[in-house]
């Protein structure tokens, strides 16, 4: 029996992951890292049992370590810039001596050019094949890049039996369909800061553009990479191992914003379509977020996912832009519009 141990289950990313795995893989025996005995009871619920649970977070080390020995697959949706706990994994899978998996989760802002206009790249575009030696030699000051850096030394200290991947997502749309967490950061986000201060905004111009992906499409580039695993079949790891995950054109931030103000008007949940233009400074004092989220150029070409098989069904250009209207439905029927906003 294969066994699967989860970090970030109740998460956006991780609870969709963790769905899809449960689909796909019958016969996995899976336990996952959670903070509270309400997420524990949580998960227990809605999967039937299937799911044993650990109680902790990720600083509580041995317990992640241990998790980390005992299982055949590991993957981490939950903070992709926590050190102590990547070193814990690492730790423990340098002694395995069985065939082990570990998927990483990172994000693409860490190709982010700039937020200061006079160092936007906006004809810059990265493949994970074609441009993997340049990802990998990206500086310690780009978000992500010192944890990303960590889990690719991993499969190196142990090559005869650990493989790493790390997904990279940029702009994730769409209703997860996992236990807890179901909606993403950079569009919600923004729409709960529009909501909150009672109009728009654009980082200066808002002319920057990111990729994006669909939350299924991303569980199921997961769900890919470890079904090769199960079948021994080869698949791209360690250095080469960098999928990104994206597909479509890249959205403009203004346009998103202008889309945003839009719904929120025809629902009367913002009196005016009135878009500012802000300086990153601004951003951040406002509304305590890094104006990277939508002040920076993110733009990728998923080569090395394709490569293996994968292909992204719902992350279309009209399926993007019609979901900002369903993402702000969502918010408002759970109530989550005036949620607290992201602290960094």
């Amino acid at each position: 029996m294969t066994r699967l141990f989860v970090i970030g289950a109740t998460g956006y990313i991780g609870g969709s992951v963790l769905s899809y795995i449960l689909k796909a893989f019958a016969d996995f025996e899976i336990t996952a890292l959670v903070r509270t005995k309400e997420k524990a009871d949580l998960l227990k619920t809605a999967t039937n049992g299937r799911i044993t649970t650990i109680l902790g977070g990720l600083d509580d080390l041995d317990l992640i370590e241990d998790a980390t020995k005992n299982a055949d697959i590991i993957i981490n949706a939950a903070s992709n810039n926590h050190i102590p706990s990547l070193q814990a994994i690492k730790k423990a899978l340098a002694s395995k001596k069985s065939s082990t998996l570990f998927i990483h989760t990172s994000g693409a802002g860490v190709l982010a050019d700039s937020t200061d206009p006079a160092h936007y790249n906006p004809s810059k575009v990265y493949s994970d094949v074609k441009d993997i030696d340049e990802i990998n030699s990206l500086p310690d000051s780009q978000p992500h890049r010192p944890a990303d850096k960590l889990v690719q030394t991993i499969q190196d200290s142990n090559p005869d039996y650990i493989k790493t991947a790390i997904v990279s997502p940029p702009t994730i749309f769409g209703i997860g369909s996992g236990f807890d967490n179901k909606t993403s950061v950079q569009i919600p986000y923004l729409v709960k800061s529009v909501v909150k201060v009672g109009h728009n905004f654009t980082v200066y111009e808002g002319n920057t553009a990111w990729s994006h992906i669909h939350i299924d499409d991303v569980a199921a580039l997961y769900t890919l990479i470890v079904q090769k695993f199960v079948a021994n079949e080869s698949f791209p790891s360690g250095y080469k191992g960098y999928y990104f995950a994206a597909d479509g054109t890249p959205h403009v931030w203004k346009d998103v914003s202008v889309a945003v103000s839009k719904s929120l008007v025809a629902k009367k949940l913002l009196s005016d379509r009135r878009i500012d233009q802000l300086s990153p400074e601004e951003v951040e004092k406002q509304f305590g977020l890094p104006a990277l989220f939508w002040g920076s150029n993110v733009k990728t070409i998923p080569d090395l996912g394709k490569s293996i098989g994968w292909k992204p069904t719902k992350s279309s250009d009209s399926e993007f832009w019609a979901d900002i209207d369903v993402e702000i439905e969502y918010l408002q029927k759970h109530g989550l519009l005036h949620e607290e906003l992201l602290s960094h």
